[in-house]
């Protein structure tokens, strides 16, 4: 294997952080995120002469740490004895509802379809429901009319809805 560029090392270094903020707004956890980026970085490595200089560097590093995620969420599914903080919280009381393999199938499908959306998309559907901005505030931060904004979520969560079905007709 040859030695990486400067131009390769600066990029993959330049990009780090939003990769990391990718991979959070896929898998909506920080240490899975920072566990995938890892593993991303070690793929980005290792297939550095298959990218093409003058190319987009983001873009190829963006498809490598979807395809990182994916195989994540795979895993994990498949991997039946690794819980999340949620998971467990809910083992450990008894009275709680637990989740059935349904539930798991119709989580992996959306966060599957959240990647698959646009950057503004997913920035959007995050600052309105994980950071609770208002329609108004949202509408704002991105330069857009209220009402403009409300359409533009309900198209996003239309294609979120369609997308989960065809994946869940597909399991």
């Amino acid at each position: 294997m040859n030695s990486p560029d400067e131009d390769f090392i600066r990029n993959l270094t330049d990009w780090q952080n939003r990769l990391f903020g990718y991979l959070t707004t896929i898998l909506g956890n920080v240490h899975d995120a920072r566990d995938v980026l890892q593993e991303t970085n070690l793929v980005i490595w290792r297939k550095m002469e298959e990218f093409e200089p003058g190319t987009n560097f983001g873009a190829w590093a963006k498809k490598c740490a979807h395809y990182q995620a994916l195989a994540f969420l795979r895993d994990r599914k498949r991997d039946r004895h690794v819980f999340d903080e949620e998971t467990l919280a809910k083992l450990a009381d008894e009275t709680g509802p637990r989740r059935s393999a349904g539930e798991e199938e119709k989580e992996v499908a959306l966060l599957e379809c959240l990647a698959a959306l646009p950057d503004a998309h997913r920035r959007m559907l995050r600052d309105r429901y994980r950071e609770g901005m208002s329609i108004r505030e949202l509408a704002t931060s991105i330069g857009k009319k209220s009402s403009a904004t409300k359409m533009t979520l309900m198209r996003i969560r239309e294609t979120l809805l369609v997308c989960i079905e065809g994946k869940l007709a597909q399991s």
